[in-house]
């Protein structure tokens, strides 16, 4: 008997079968429905705010209006300058949500890509072309490989530069202190960057991506991340610092956003990297992948059509925890004095304001405290639905 031709619209394809599984998960769905009213109310704060969440009052209404207790007016109070508090926390999750979105995505972002480098190019070191006096190798069609010799010279001579600035810059702080080893260090380090640069005209570098990603992995996870938090959001909020008067300048009161988002992607992205490294080692080795060798697929074509799409999965699940964890950070930061400054509003400084007067006014701790909580919260069970719905071994 012949088959009946089942319906495309009836076919089971992969996200079909994803979005039923994940609709069973209840606390998933409605954490997504909490998510995505916050993310309405974010959106839409500058038409819906019942108050200016900057606006302090003038002259007698100061006085009446510092501290109010919830009212009908405001619903959850105002603060120490008379600011209502209900607007400040919708404006506030503009920020927080904001901040936590853009960790997540960058962070998995450049994971995904250092990771699938590391993981595909294991055991195969990468060769780069430094000078003009190389001669091109055989395989390399001209224009490829004048592309690569020339990222390959700006590469390794930029990062000579680098050590020339660093140089200069030791040397100059050692006349300040009157350093005779200052001098001569700064005369050795000539003499090294002259010969690398002389070296570079006809030299090769062999590098294995996986072992450069993987050392750097593990040195960076080495490192106790709170204190370096701490000290670079410190350092770099400094308009002294080169990068803090550009922010200044460039970015104004939002600066300070910038600068967190910048430092949380700087170690987000160390676990989105190992993840999609140990998937991609995994998956390199499958028939598909030496099918797609043997017929001649570039490299590029097999790591974006074949194996990273393979290893999204994890990737998915993983981006909606790093979202609340990157709100928990920020909050952190900001609570201890070290984030987002005002008169930026996120729930992380408006907690530390709070404690200044959790005896006078205990009514301004608790919805910034609660909404991080909720939200980290639903991210979290997203997660797990998430990875219910893509784990075809769950019994969803």
């Amino acid at each position: 008997m012949q088959q009946a031709m089942v319906p495309l619209s009836e076919q089971r394809t992969f996200w079909k079968v994803f979005w039923r599984r994940f609709r069973r998960h209840r606390l998933a769905m409605a954490s997504l429905a909490v998510i995505a009213f916050m993310l309405l109310v974010a959106l839409l704060a500058p038409w819906i705010a019942p108050y200016d969440p900057f606006a302090q009052p003038r002259g007698e209404d100061f006085g009446e209006r510092i501290f109010s207790p919830p009212s009908r007016e405001h619903p959850l109070g105002t603060d120490d300058l008379g600011r209502d508090v209900l607007s400040r926390l919708m404006y506030g999750a503009r920020i927080s949500l904001l901040v936590g979105f853009s960790v997540a995505t960058s962070s998995v972002l450049v994971g995904l890509l250092l990771g699938a480098l590391a993981g595909y190019f294991a055991g195969r070191p990468l060769r780069f072309y430094l000078g003009p006096l190389r001669r091109e190798k055989e395989g390399f069609y001209p224009w490829s490989f004048a592309l690569w010799r020339v990222f390959s010279w700006f590469l390794y001579y930029g990062v000579l530069f680098l050590l020339f600035q660093m140089f200069l810059g030791v040397t100059e702080m050692g006349r300040e202190a009157g350093s005779l080893g200052a001098q001569v260090f700064f005369w050795i380090s000539m003499a090294f960057l002259l010969f690398a640069a002389l070296w570079g005209l006809r030299g090769e570098i062999r590098l294995d991506l996986d072992t450069a990603i993987s050392r750097l992995i593990d040195f960076m996870l080495t490192i106790p991340t709170l204190p370096l938090l701490l000290v670079l959001s410190a350092l770099l909020r400094d308009p002294r610092v080169p990068v803090g008067q550009w922010a200044q300048d460039v970015l104004g009161d939002a600066a300070s956003v910038f600068i967190i988002i910048a430092i949380l992607v700087l170690f987000g992205w160390l676990t989105p990297a190992r993840i999609v490294r140990g998937t991609i080692l995994s998956l390199r080795e499958q028939d598909y992948t030496t099918a797609a060798q043997a017929l001649g697929a570039s490299d590029s074509r097999i790591l974006f059509r074949h194996l990273i799409p393979n290893a999204l999965a994890p990737l998915i699940v993983l981006a909606t925890l790093q979202v609340g964890y990157a709100i928990l950070v920020e909050s952190g930061l900001s609570f201890l004095g070290f984030g987002i400054q005002p008169p930026v509003a996120t729930w992380g400084n408006m907690l530390a304001n709070a404690q200044e007067y959790i005896f006078m006014a205990p009514w301004l701790a608790l919805p910034p405290g609660f909404m991080i909580f909720i939200t980290v919260l639903a991210f979290n069970f997203v997660g797990d639905g998430l990875r219910d719905a893509l784990d075809p071994r769950s019994r969803l």
